[in-house]
């Protein structure tokens, strides 16, 4: 998102009992070398990914669900944006990255400062998830010129689920000041949404 999310680096974001920092990798992690994923397996494997990805009740309406959904996407979003602006093919594609690695970033700093202020206790990952693990190797295994369109089909279906979940926890959630960052920030996921599906046309006519 991020499954929210929206600088150059990512922020550390250190709170009670956990963090939202850097490496996004699970511990001792090894990630395929580039050009060893085929288009079609990490095609297979990200659309799976985004159907195991439903964003739960618990997710919308609970801090620390919110809070841990939308942790594990900021730091998916940072790393990933991070490869697209080293990998990618197109000068759009590379662009649109810097610009997520900057949002992402953002909210993970907006988010802390919300918390610390209203003293609220909740416990981050330090780490992605295995469903995001994997979509990061996709990226990372994937062939020069299928990494474009890879790239943008995931921030598709990423800023997708993100949006689901910052709606919900605007509508549902349990905490007043964590509703509105929620509702504001999901008007930028939105307008990253539609930039992502428009370079989803062209990445995609272009590795056809």
């Amino acid at each position: 998102m991020k499954n929210t999310l929206l600088g150059a680096a990512s922020a550390v974001f250190l709170m009670t009992g956990g963090s939202f920092a850097a490496p996004a990798d699970q511990p001792g992690h090894v990630s395929p070398k580039p050009g060893s994923n085929t288009e079609a397996m990490s095609a297979v494997k990200d659309t799976t990914a985004g159907v195991v990805g439903q964003v739960s009740s618990q997710m919308t309406s609970t801090t620390q669900g919110f809070v841990t959904a939308a942790a594990t996407s900021d730091m998916y979003e940072v790393t990933a944006g991070k490869l697209a602006a080293s990998r990618a093919q197109s000068a759009e594609v590379k662009e649109f990255a810097a610009m997520m690695v900057k949002a992402h970033t953002g909210t993970t700093t907006k988010l802390k400062g919300i918390i610390a202020s209203n003293n609220i206790t909740v416990t981050p990952p330090a780490h992605v998830d295995n469903r995001r693990q994997g979509m990061l190797d996709d990226l990372r295994g994937a062939k020069a010129e299928d990494f474009d369109h890879r790239y943008i089909a995931q921030q598709v279906a990423a800023h997708k689920e993100a949006d689901i979940l910052f709606r919900g926890y605007a509508k549902d959630g349990d905490n007043a000041a964590i509703k509105d960052f929620a509702g504001a920030t999901d008007k930028d996921i939105k307008m990253h949404l539609s930039m992502a599906q428009k370079l989803d046309t062209k990445t995609k006519s272009a590795s056809n």
